[in-house]
């Protein structure tokens, strides 16, 4: 068995930081932030998102420094802010304690990965740990997922995802992988595709794991 964390939303609610420093970012460069187009979007890549939100010609430049100015206002936002999603450091334990193998796949960018994981302390626990700079395509594509999987040769059918997005429960099925989905970002029925649908972490442990890949 492998299990693949997501960031955002999984290891910790950064929803809520992430909606305002998009506010932040909007308001620089002249666009409307809705909560309705957080929702639609979150668990993509920042660029593919600033795409959207301007939905005009831009130089790839720009783009990249707006991408930047985003995660900077939420790497400021973040600081000393960082809450554990309920039960996940004691999964995490448990899991390490049965020699599960454990990694993070996640679209966001290596510094803000790195950033929460050091600040949870969790972030020598992870065998692999896949960013947003290692994909080609981001989520709802498998990639990110699939390269976990290859690099610890474990096949897809032993592998769990656990995400909180749409885009992160079809890359999950895409990669023909079982899916576990929190509510922290998204209402149950927007993620019914997932094999099993929870509040937070406290609701699952190394046995229903177990039971869920041998279902």
């Amino acid at each position: 068995m492998l299990v693949i964390f997501d960031m955002d939303g999984v290891l910790a609610d950064t929803a809520p930081i992430h909606f305002k420093s998009w506010q932040m970012l909007a308001d620089k460069i002249g666009e409307q932030f809705t909560k309705e187009f957080f929702e639609n979007t979150f668990g993509q890549r920042t660029i593919p998102i600033i795409k959207q939100l301007v939905n005009r010609n831009v130089k790839k430049n720009k783009l990249q420094k707006w991408a930047e100015l985003k995660e900077k206002y939420y790497r400021e936002l973040i600081k000393d802010k960082i809450e554990p999603i309920p039960g996940v450091i004691s999964l995490i334990k448990e899991l390490k304690e049965e020699k599960v193998p454990l990694a993070v796949g996640s679209s966001g960018p290596l510094q803000n990965v790195t950033l929460l994981l050091e600040s949870l302390q969790i972030k020598d626990v992870f065998d692999v740990i896949i960013t947003g700079a290692d994909v080609k395509k981001g989520k709802p594509d498998p990639e990110v997922f699939q390269i976990i999987q290859e690099q610890l040769q474990i096949s897809p059918d032993k592998c769990i995802v656990i995400e909180d997005a749409p885009v992160g429960i079809k890359a999950a099925k895409n990669a023909r992988m079982k899916a576990i989905a929190l509510t922290t970002t998204h209402k149950k029925e927007e993620l019914k595709a997932a094999d099993l649908i929870l509040e937070d972490l406290s609701q699952v442990n190394y046995q229903k794991l177990n039971q869920l890949i041998k279902s």
